[in-house]
């Protein structure tokens, strides 16, 4: 075996990592939507919020419901779409433990979210639906900018 025990400095390791972070960001930014269809990705979903929390009684904000979650899903089509077109492949899925572990807690937060909103919603706080919608696009077009790799780690550069 060739055992090369040569003694790395602190400015080459420091150097190295501040190289692995810019190629983390490079990455993240290449991959995350343009940011118009964050936008509207994001208040789409943050309608959905809304539309399902004042659908309380007999009222046409189920057509709201209807009408955002089909537009949600063809810009999230729109945008998987037009990122193989250019060349780069989205993961759908996670592929590491720290990945499932950041969309598991993202699904569990939007999640929360949604169903906290409903019943808060029809408890008459007639706020709840706006807050509820609020929060689930801005939490939405955040981790969309700042995670779209899906893993919290590569986000942003811990050492900044």
């Amino acid at each position: 075996m060739n055992h090369n025990e040569e003694m790395i400095s602190a400015a080459e390791a420091k150097s190295t990592l501040e190289s692995l972070s810019k190629i983390e960001g490079e990455t993240n930014a290449m991959i995350r939507p343009p940011l118009w269809l964050n936008i509207v990705i994001s208040c789409l979903y943050g309608m959905m919020t809304f539309s399902w929390a004042s659908t309380r009684h007999e009222n046409l904000w189920i057509l709201g419901l209807f009408i955002s979650t089909v537009g949600f899903l063809l810009a999230v089509a729109f945008s998987i779409y037009t990122s193989r077109l250019l060349g780069v492949k989205p993961k759908l899925l996670p592929k590491n433990n720290s990945e499932f572990k950041f969309h598991l807690l993202m699904a569990l937060f939007f999640g929360l979210v949604f169903a906290l909103t409903r019943v808060f919603s029809t408890n008459d706080i007639w706020w709840a639906a706006y807050a509820g919608g609020t929060i689930n696009t801005l939490a939405l077009a955040y981790c969309q900018h700042n995670f779209s790799t899906g893993d919290f780690h590569t986000g942003k550069p811990q050492n900044e």
